[in-house]
């Protein structure tokens, strides 16, 4: 299965802000996607979740306390 194409930029992010203080995914796909593409952000962000727990990211906290995923140490 092929990893969405957003994986590694959102990890990075993620990895860069730190441990609870990462973005939601979606928070970080309201930032990113554009134009007719933010009608499609369910499915980016089914398939980003899927990718993140497929690598086996680790589920933590967001900033706001929500959901967020970081890269495997």
């Amino acid at each position: 299965m092929k990893n969405s194409q957003y994986l590694e930029s959102y990890l990075a992010g993620n990895a860069e802000r730190g441990a609870g203080k990462g973005l939601t995914i979606g928070s970080y796909l309201a930032y990113t996607l554009r134009g007719s593409a933010k009608g499609y952000s369910g499915k980016y962000a089914r398939a980003l979740e899927a990718s993140c727990s497929r690598v086996g990211a680790i589920l933590g906290n967001s900033f706001a306390g929500r959901d967020a995923w970081y890269p495997k140490n």
